[in-house]
């Protein structure tokens, strides 16, 4: 996205013939329509009346979107000192306000600590600004336009460079402070399905509810908040099909009714509104049978939250959970399909690491992917340590309980296995591929040696965990290795 001169942009929509109008947004990247355009008119008018000096009018972004989550902003300025954001309404109200100027802060401030954020209401051509206080208030023009003759602008080719879609998905498990205390916001998809939800609870004493969606969509940030935001209204539990997590136990210390799927045979939901299943297609069928029964005597409403990419064994494919689920009569089902942590570099790394035939995709290399190659597993073992200890998530995949296998030779007992890690995120995850991952004939990412669990599956379980940067190392394989650096060149 480009940066514009909204006097530029203003007069360009006046003098312009509608198709050479077009063409002329259409270069700047900009999606504004004509009554957005003369509410916008209006302030730069006002502006340009009290200081007709045209600098104060360069480098804006106009309708900025934050890539992969429905966050725009209205006008934005970029500079050393601060950041400057405008947004413009027909009308509104101060409440309206006040929320809106507080979210686009909550965003900006992973960037700039000192932010100047504004509303202007074009119809009574009022300016509102939003205190560090948190309070708002009514200021003069004059107020702006000193703010931005004294903002030393910084050159982008685009604001893109400055956000990290990643930043803006806190996680109840990994940023359980954060998650707890409310420093977080739902995307717009996420609030509408949420508002969904609660509607469709609100209306029957006892609903069925799937919510579906794949790795870096929210789902699990979903699924905590609408608990969260029904706690004080209803008896909740949340049953987690797999190992409690090191989040898990900090919020059942902090009083949530928390418990695994192991733990939950035969429990009474008397005493329980809403029973949340977290990780639902690694349940049992007979356990779902049963809680499905169990809620509709008791009059409990269900949510079962799943993705059905994230199995990790043969058999819990083959228990078709979703197809089960599906099948419930009256059931509501919900699906998040926006992605947000995803970095588009990684997000197609694995598209293509995955299967050797989809040569159509291109792996931008920006320096968040990287492999090292070895052929002594032990030099990985000490390898492993020494990235250990600076920072880097290492994920290993789960051991049977009943035999060895070949990967517990490289791997550390101290590094969470793909069960551990299910439903977390890390922004530095590192995976070890050793000489028995190849491809079949049909382009697929396969496992040679004998292993209890999928190994293929639990490699990407590992592998979508990351958020910011992703590390492979690969123990004498050639032909992995020759794909990474085919597809990174």
């Amino acid at each position: 996205m480009k940066s514009i001169n909204l006097l530029s942009l203003s007069q360009a929509y006046d003098s312009l013939e509608p198709s050479e109008y077009k063409s002329f947004i259409e270069y700047y990247e900009i999606d504004i329509s004509n009554n957005e355009l003369d509410d916008l008119k209006i302030l730069v008018n006002e502006m340009i009346s009290k200081l007709s000096f045209v600098n104060i009018f360069n480098n804006f972004y106009v309708g900025y979107k934050i890539q992969h989550i429905s966050k725009e902003f209205d006008l934005l300025r970029f500079g050393e000192n601060y950041i400057i954001n405008i947004e413009i309404k027909n009308e509104s109200t101060e409440d309206k306000i006040k929320k809106q100027l507080t979210r686009n802060r909550y965003y900006l401030y992973h960037i700039n600590k000192v932010i100047h954020n504004y509303c202007f209401v074009a119809k009574t051509k009022t300016l509102y600004q939003l205190k560090s206080s948190g309070e708002l208030e009514i200021v003069l023009l004059e107020s702006l336009i000193q703010v931005l003759t004294n903002q030393n602008l910084i050159m982008l080719d685009s604001p893109d460079v400055l956000f990290n879609p990643s930043d803006y998905l806190v996680s109840p498990f990994n940023s359980t402070t954060k998650f707890v205390s409310g420093q977080y916001f739902l995307t717009g998809q996420q609030e509408s399905i949420k508002k969904q939800i609660s509607a469709n609870m609100a209306v029957s004493s006892s609903s069925i509810i799937s919510l579906t969606g794949g790795p870096g969509t929210g789902k699990t940030l979903l699924t905590y908040d609408v608990v969260k935001s029904l706690q004080r209204s209803m008896r909740t539990i949340i049953v987690h099909c797999g190992q409690l997590n090191d989040g898990h136990h900090r919020l059942v210390s902090l009083g949530w009714n928390i418990t695994s799927i192991r733990d939950f045979q035969n429990y009474d939901l008397t005493n329980i509104d809403l029973v949340v299943v977290d990780e639902t297609q690694r349940i049992y069928p007979n356990q779902l049978d049963q809680l499905i029964l169990e809620a509709a005597s008791k009059k409990t409403h269900c949510i079962f939250s799943y993705d059905i990419q994230q199995t990790l064994s043969a058999s819990e494919s083959g228990r078709d959970i979703e197809s089960k689920i599906n099948a419930i009569g009256g059931i509501s089902q919900y699906s998040l399909s926006d992605k947000i942590r995803t970095n588009k570099e990684i997000a197609n790394f694995i598209k293509v690491l995955f299967d050797n035939k989809r040569n159509n995709i291109t792996v931008s290399n920006c320096g968040n992917i990287d492999f090292d190659y070895f052929t002594d597993p032990s030099n990985v073992q000490n390898y492993i340590t020494l990235i250990s200890s600076e920072g880097w998530e290492v994920l290993r995949l789960t051991p049977s309980q009943y035999n060895n296998e070949h990967h517990e030779s490289y791997s550390q007992v101290s590094s969470k296995n793909s069960h551990r890690v299910i439903g977390q995120e890390f922004d530095n995850v590192a995976v070890v591929i050793d000489e028995f991952f190849s491809y079949g004939s049909d382009g697929k990412l396969i496992y040679n040696a004998r292993t209890y669990y999928d190994s293929v599956k639990m490699l990407f379980q590992n592998i979508t965990r990351t958020r910011k940067k992703l590390k492979l190392i690969i123990i004498g394989n050639k032909q992995i290795l020759n794909r990474c650096l085919s597809v990174m060149s």
